[in-house]
Order: C-alpha cells, then structure tokens, then sequence
C-alpha cells in the first residue's frame, strides 16, 4: 500500500435544473514531504500529483473542505475485488 498525503484544493457544488445540489465535484494536491516524513515515502520520488473526483451521494455532500489534508491509499488488488 501506498499512502499519500494531500490537500483539498477546491470543492465545486454541481446543482440540477430545479437548483438542488446533485454532486461535489472535489479537487485534491499533492503534499509534499521531506524525506523522513510520513508523508516522504511517495513525495520524494513524486512531488506533484491531482486527483478530481465527482460525489453524487447526498450522504457524502460537505465531508470535504477546501483547505483540509486527507489521506489516500492506493492498493494494488485485482480487477475481481470487491
């Protein structure tokens, strides 16, 4: 497993024709850190990286704000996994 360390740089409210929010449009960036770090282990070798995601589950709506670090961990499985 691989975890990266990343900021959310922007959150974009996407609404329906009746104006009802139907999805967050969520952008993250790479954080950096020096080697030694937890977050260094990636960073070092990879100092940039973006990752835009759509969230159309209302339940899931404002879990996310710009300006906070989260955590993603990318793990190798199969195309069968669940």
């Amino acid at each position: 497993m691989l975890r990266l360390k990343m900021t959310v740089t922007g959150v974009k409210h996407c609404a329906s024709a009746e104006g009802a929010k139907s999805a967050e449009e969520i952008t993250l960036s790479a954080v950096y850190g020096p080697e030694g770090s937890p977050n260094g282990q990636w960073s070092k070798w990879t100092p940039s990286a973006s990752l835009t995601m759509q969230i159309s589950n209302p339940e899931a709506f404002d879990k996310v704000l710009p300006g906070q670090f989260v955590f993603v961990d990318l793990t190798v499985t199969t195309k069968e996994a669940i």
